[in-house]
């Protein structure tokens, strides 16, 4: 697999160090003005898209027709300002799948927010703060991702998909792939793959409303896929990625990766180009 957006490591720097200035610069102001800076940098065009219930912000660049687009799922965002308090608004203030996204400058790329992100709620009446804590993996939600990615591909000419998810991201690209036929490939970085388990561990409420990944890894267990875990990720542990696993039967087509130093939404950045430039595991 060769290395989306690389024009040699000098250039490779000079853009992630940017990134990471705006980012820094960005991320305690406003979402959007975060995210429409990092997507500028990227070149990539912002669209708000109709989906189902939700309209969701998306930022892409297609160069030209190729057989595949890779999509880029953001995480859950701003969704708690405590353990027992939901924001008003789970646009993320640290967007790692935009910034992952954003470090392929070449190739078919569309990065998907999760509904309720970005897009103002004069747009989006069905938002409403259960649709991104308990309810952030609903059937209506997974409906809209749907629609979202089909307008896109549509568009991009591709005929498959490649899916890449951060943290809740991770989630959705789980219950988005075990509805369709044409993914060859799924990425997660720190990937929710079985909230269950989560919600136990760390004795929070369970997702009451959602879909559960981990309910559909047989589904998906033919599909190539790794899943990233930061070593420092004091969040989501290997042990929800090994939850996943154990109940997808067949395992040989998935591989969990422990990336040192990396914690749940930071560092990642830094070792994006490597890893999206290696292979996903051998099915056959």
């Amino acid at each position: 697999m060769v290395i989306h957006g690389l024009k040699g490591w000098p250039g490779f720097l000079a853009s992630l160090t940017l990134l990471a200035l705006i980012t820094q610069s960005c991320a305690s102001h406003d979402p959007e003005a975060t995210a429409e800076k990092i997507s500028d940098m990227a070149t990539l065009t912002a669209a708000e898209i109709k989906g189902g219930k939700f309209v969701l912000r998306v930022y892409y660049r297609f160069d030209s027709p190729a057989s595949r687009l890779r999509i880029y799922l953001e995480g859950d965002g701003n969704a708690w300002l405590s353990r027992t308090q939901a924001s008003r608004n789970p646009s993320p203030k640290n967007p790692v799948g935009l910034q992952l996204a954003a470090l392929e400058h070449r190739g078919n790329v569309m990065y998907i927010a999760r509904p309720c992100q970005y897009v103002s709620f004069e747009k989006n009446p069905q938002c409403e703060y259960p649709y991104w804590t308990g309810k952030r993996f609903a059937p209506e939600i997974i409906d809209s991702v749907m629609a979202v990615i089909d307008l896109g591909k549509k568009k991009a000419g591709a005929g498959e998909l490649e899916l890449v998810g951060f943290s809740g991201g991770g989630a959705v690209a789980i219950l988005v792939a075990a509805r369709r036929s044409d993914v060859s490939g799924i990425r997660t970085v720190a990937g929710n793959l079985d909230h269950k388990v989560w919600a136990k561990h760390h004795h929070v409420d369970p997702l009451t409303g959602s879909l559960n990944a981990a309910d559909v890894a047989e589904k998906v267990a033919n599909i190539p896929q790794v899943h990233y875990i930061g070593s420092r990720d004091e969040n989501m542990g290997r042990y929800v990625a090994e939850s996943f696993r154990s109940q997808a039967g067949r395992k040989n087509c998935i591989r969990i990766q422990t990336v040192t130093g990396a914690k749940h939404s930071e560092g990642w950045e830094q070792v994006w180009p490597d890893l999206i430039a290696a292979t996903i595991p051998d099915c056959s």
